[in-house]
């Protein structure tokens, strides 16, 4: 026997009258303040959790950018994010945009422009520096500029850098010979280059001198040398045969050596080296 609901008068279940208001007028103030706010979402708490692991193989795990070098962990988004920007100005170059501090060397006819930062420049020009030994570490490791360094920055049109070049006093380099190292990998026998015993006259040091890879054999690493030549000394141009390179690496040598010629190329130890050599000259020791 099937019967009809008894009426019950308006009256409803006490549970069922409750989710009923919230639908039609939002929650109670006392809901609202239970939890944490006015609106349908709950407060955000401090140190909850911005992404969720479910399983994953690399989740957690550190890596190294096969392109820019930087270690990070993946799935972190602070470091993700630092990641990101490093990566950018890694391939493309840090952005430096014209200011009225920076001292311009030369201007080339593609819009870049040579600037050159010293121990003496703005503070701005020296982040400059900084940033610049930053990017120039993935190949040449850390590194501190040389005492009485000048650095020339090339920033192209795009007010990105794009190479540098560090240069410094010098007093004596030394010829440099090319003798095989005996190794017998894949190439056969590898050239190395080792320093002459007689010393030999030389004025101006290129520390380090690196151009960003998506612009390298573009001639802009002999632009760098010909504003370190024009400008490193205030009174005369150094001649190509006063250059000297410092420990360079295999392109590097092979830029000295197309710059100055194959039977001119000097080299020299250390910085640091070169730097006391240049000192003591300049008190009358010997």
């Amino acid at each position: 026997v099937f019967t009809l609901p008894a009426q019950n008068n308006g009256m409803k279940h006490p549970l069922l009258a409750a989710a009923a208001a919230n639908r039609l007028h939002g929650p109670t103030k006392k809901q609202r303040k239970a939890t944490g706010g006015g609106g349908s979402r709950p407060a955000a708490r401090a140190g909850m959790q911005l992404y969720l692991d479910f399983g994953q193989r690399s989740f957690g795990r550190q890596i190294t950018c096969p392109e820019c070098g930087l270690m990070y962990t993946e799935g972190e988004p602070n470091d993700e994010a630092g990641h990101r920007a490093h990566h950018e100005r890694a391939l493309r170059g840090a952005p430096m945009r014209e200011c009225e501090s920076e001292s311009v060397a030369c201007r080339l006819p593609d819009g870049s422009r040579i600037c050159v930062v010293d121990v003496a420049s703005a503070e701005p020009q020296l982040r400059r520096a900084r940033e610049a030994a930053t990017l120039m570490a993935r190949d040449f490791g850390e590194f501190e500029f040389p005492p009485d360094y000048r650095a020339f920055l090339a920033i192209g049109a795009d007010a990105r850098l794009r190479g540098v070049a560090v240069a410094h006093p010098i007093r004596s380099a030394h010829r440099a010979m090319r003798v095989s190292d005996g190794s017998s990998g894949g190439g056969g026998s590898r050239d190395v280059v080792r320093c002459g015993e007689e010393a030999v006259p030389a004025s101006c040091g290129v520390s380090h001198i690196w151009v960003l890879p998506a612009h390298r054999r573009r001639g802009l690493g002999s632009h760098l040398l010909d504003a370190v030549r024009r400008h490193m000394a205030l009174a005369f141009e150094v001649g190509r045969e006063g250059l000297a390179f410092c420990q360079p690496t295999e392109a590097g040598r092979a830029l000295a050596a197309s710059y100055v010629g194959e039977e001119r190329l000097l080299v020299y130890a250390s910085a640091e080296d070169a730097s006391r050599d240049a000192s003591d000259s300049a008190t009358g020791k010997t």
